[in-house]
């Protein structure tokens, strides 16, 4: 099933909603479906075709999701360039993936390396401005073109994995699919809610929007994390719920507290990304009434788990299960009957593999499990809790430590106000934990009280 065709189905059942909202324009779910298919046939007035590898670079907004969408529906597959970007990384992520053409917004030309591009042409589908540019040299192989048909690809998201490379990854119709139904059977999202989207680097199949899109919403995108922008998109779109990096709300917290009738219609505010500290959660609720709720996931999978709970207990946990299935395994993937290990993800929403170099699935995933590096345990109430990374793992003499759990202990000692755990090299047990501490103003604690302090609550080879 093509992604593109949800807009299809969205225009015919919801065609005068609005389902898009951004700094410039509104559009109704006929007008997108609309806009989609008009710049779907300019594209291939261009010679874009399927298996075609397109870079797209777009600041925040609808264009990004039609342009990705229109791609879709021609078959290409979408490399979404981060707005961030500078034209010397992008140079060499053109060397590594061979783009078949560059697709880009108003002002965004410089941002393209000269050396990468032929003569470019300008498109207008309605309201939108879109340049194509052909790309000089190279383009994608027949094999790699046969390998994305095979792989239904609509494509390429980049991940860290456990390399300072990125990975480039391949990520189906199906795949982005059953992300966005993850997040709407999740987050009971439907055709009443107002979703803004507050992510630094988002593009158009970001599991929000295609959640938005599934469930008839009407999504608000801001262009900027400026905090009046968004206090005013708050009001003026009724927004029902908030999709924001830690960041946004690291920076918000205060701005929310200082306009309590922008917060009025808001029912969930979601955290995507990496895990908000306790306090900034507890800040947050205090300061608002609002609980934040955590979803877990990764680029290879989508959402892993989401955090629903009200309980102040599970503040901090990554909750359950959402959209895929979640076990714990031991050293080397084995099966572990405990309560903590590497957390293991098996799904519908899984990337294909990655390429250039290729690696497919098959090869990275035994039984269709996905390692994520991540280290969690499992409480009686079935709640996961990532308690660190395998990378970050210190072995003493065999044993296992992990740094996050030790500095969460010395940051329950109150005067530590800052604590950090790493390995070292050990000529007895080949490796040993140390610690750096920042101790509170007008603390009269050492190092010995805090020593002391772990010893009394830490196995002797976990002490730092």
């Amino acid at each position: 099933m093509n992604i593109s065709s949800i807009l299809d189905r969205a225009a015919g059942q919801w065609p005068d909603a609005i389902a898009v909202v951004d700094h410039r324009q509104s559009m109704t779910y006929r007008e997108l479906e609309a806009a989609v298919e008009s710049l779907s046939r300019a594209f291939r007035s261009t010679g874009i075709q399927q298996g075609d590898k397109l870079a797209m670079l777009f600041p925040r907004g609808a264009a990004e999701i039609v342009a990705c969408f229109a791609a879709a529906r021609l078959g290409a597959v979408v490399v979404q360039l981060s707005p961030a970007s500078r034209p010397a990384e992008i140079e060499r992520l053109a060397e590594r993936l061979i783009f078949d053409a560059f697709i880009y917004g108003p002002d965004q030309q410089a941002f393209i390396p000269p050396g990468t591009r032929e003569a470019s042409r300008d498109l207008s589908v309605g309201t939108f401005s879109i340049s194509v540019c052909r790309s000089a040299g190279q383009m994608t192989s027949r094999a790699e073109r046969e390998q994305f048909s095979r792989l239904s690809a609509a494509a390429i998201g980049f991940s860290s994995g456990t390399t300072s490379e990125s990975k480039a990854m391949v990520l189906s119709h199906e795949a982005l699919l059953a992300r966005g139904r993850a997040e709407v059977e999740s987050f009971s999202l439907c055709d009443r809610d107002s979703i803004m989207v507050l992510l630094s680097i988002t593009y158009g199949f970001a599991p929000p929007i295609t959640a938005g899109l599934l469930s008839g919403a009407t999504l608000v995108i801001a262009d900027s994390g400026a905090p009046d922008h968004v206090i005013r998109l708050l009001r003026e779109q009724s927004v029902t719920v908030v999709y924001g990096a830690p960041l946004v709300y690291r920076l918000l917290v205060n701005e929310f507290v200082g306009a309590p009738e922008a917060l009025r219609r808001v029912r969930l505010f979601v955290s995507t990304g990496t895990r908000l500290p306790d306090a900034l959660l507890e800040e947050f609720r205090a300061r608002t009434g609002h609980e934040i709720v955590n979803r877990y996931g990764l680029n290879e999978c989508g959402m892993v788990s989401v955090n629903l709970s009200r309980d102040p207990g599970k503040r901090g946990s990554i909750g359950r299960q959402a959209g895929c299935e979640i076990r714990l395994a031991g050293a080397g993937g084995s099966s572990t009957s405990e309560d903590s290990g590497e957390l293991l993800v098996r799904g519908p929403g899984l990337f294909e593999g990655y390429c250039s170099p290729w690696r497919l699935r098959d090869e990275i995933c035994e039984d269709g499990w996905f390692h994520t590096g991540d280290l969690a345990r499992r409480d009686p109430d079935g709640c996961y809790w990532i308690i660190g990374r395998i990378k970050e793992m210190i072995n003493v003499a065999g044993l296992k430590v992990v740094p996050a759990e030790i500095e969460d202990l010395l940051l329950s000692h109150p005067d530590v106000e800052e604590a950090l755990v790493f390995g070292a090299p050990d000529h007895r047990f080949g490796e040993v934990a140390h610690a750096q501490i920042k101790l509170a103003a007008g603390s009269r604690a050492d190092s010995t009280d805090v020593l002391r302090y772990v010893k009394e609550r830490a196995a002797f080879y976990k002490v730092p």
